[in-house]
């Protein structure tokens, strides 16, 4: 089989997105041997994917160059998708992001990725370039799909309801984590001073991984973090979130009374090294609004950190019967700051088993007796 694959991704990082489809591609590359991938990368892959073992059956379609940088990646795949699904015999064309470019032969089966109902339930919290491609693509990608996959039930349940007229009756369901990246690191008392000092961090912290989304709600754990540092010298921890000095936390974080010291902010790290920081944390915290899945709480998990987690959207699906999960209904300050102390003073394990179903081995397995 001859697979096209939008790998637009890549091109540009994405923590979220760009993970999960790293994992489910190389999961099913390897699955599929005999099957080749042609995977359409616009302008070349970011270093941070570290895609040093990739698969042999995966052939990169790199356009760096070959086009406009002006040009919108959506609008490259416009322009050489139906071609290519000419020139490469294409039998399977698979988007992780809802966008299908027209004019796709009819004889090329279609699969396409929703990760989350944003667009449409939050869409003021978007930039107006997501919310106009959103508005282009969105809707028609998913009533037009011949399969369709959502990464949570809660994310299907949300495409069932906004879109009962589709193509596709059934929707797959399914998402994981890279195991092989993200497990218990036993760093030694040296490792872990050294690590403490290489991101200033002194002493206990809760550890927060995400962007400045408005959903994603960082600004709630800002103001809860000065009780928990002057009161236990906790401070908060905050991966992948850049540039807060230009965004509307930059008043929360440079007012006077707000203790500075209590919170590090540590930018993109490497995998290695967020493993390293899951392992070491007293607890992962997330306060968001919305989440299509959930994958930083999973991470945290499957590396022996216990979770602290807004009770709403996918982020319940996940948490939900898990021993070393904690979610919290609604966000008054004092019910957080119990339960994060709670957790960090009882540190509770980790269940791996109650982690087996989130493995990209059994979750491409399933997807292939679908298509």
């Amino acid at each position: 089989m001859n697979i096209l694959v939008d790998g637009r991704i890549w091109s540009l990082y994405s923590a979220g997105v760009g993970t999960f489809f790293t994992g489910a591609i190389m999961e099913w590359a390897q699955q599929r041997a005999d099957d080749t991938f042609y995977v359409i990368v616009p302008r070349g892959i970011d270093a941070r994917y570290e895609l040093s073992d990739m698969p042999a059956n995966i052939k990169l379609l790199d356009y760096t160059g070959r086009f406009p940088k002006f040009l919108p990646n959506i609008i490259l795949l416009q322009l050489t998708v139906p071609q290519l699904c000419r020139m490469l015999d294409v039998d399977l064309y698979y988007s992780p992001l809802p966008y299908m470019p027209l004019m796709i032969p009819s004889r090329v089966k279609t699969l396409v990725t929703v990760h989350d109902v944003v667009n449409i339930e939050m869409a003021h919290t978007m930039s107006w370039t997501n919310r106009m491609a959103n508005a282009f693509a969105f809707g028609r990608s998913v009533r037009r799909a011949g399969y369709l996959w959502t990464n949570t039930e809660y994310t299907r349940s949300k495409v069932e309801e906004y879109y009962p007229r589709r193509r596709a009756e059934e929707i797959f369901v399914g998402g994981a984590v890279d195991r092989k990246l993200f497990y218990p690191r036993n760093l030694s008392d040296d490792a872990v001073s050294e690590l403490k000092a290489r991101h200033g961090i002194k002493d206990r912290f809760i550890l927060f991984v995400g962007s400045l989304e408005p959903r994603k709600n960082l600004q709630f754990l800002l103001r809860i973090i000065p009780d928990l540092y002057l009161e236990h010298r906790i401070q908060l921890v905050v991966v992948g979130a850049k540039r807060w000095k230009e965004s509307a936390l930059s008043s929360v974080i440079e007012a006077p009374e707000f203790p500075r010291e209590s919170t590090v902010f540590c930018g993109f790290l490497s995998n290695e090294e967020l493993a390293a920081l899951y392992s070491t944390a007293d607890c992962f915290v997330s306060a968001a609004l919305m989440e299509g899945f959930g994958m930083p709480q999973l991470e945290a998990m499957l590396c022996g950190c216990p979770v602290v987690t807004a009770n709403n959207t996918a982020m319940a699906e996940v948490a939900s019967g898990i021993d070393a999960a904690f979610p919290v209904d609604g966000y008054e300050p004092d019910v957080w700051k119990q339960t994060i102390l709670r957790v960090i003073n009882e540190r509770p394990k980790v269940n791996p088993v109650q982690l087996m179903q989130y493995d990209w081995k059994l979750i491409v397995n399933r997807l292939l007796t679908v298509i």
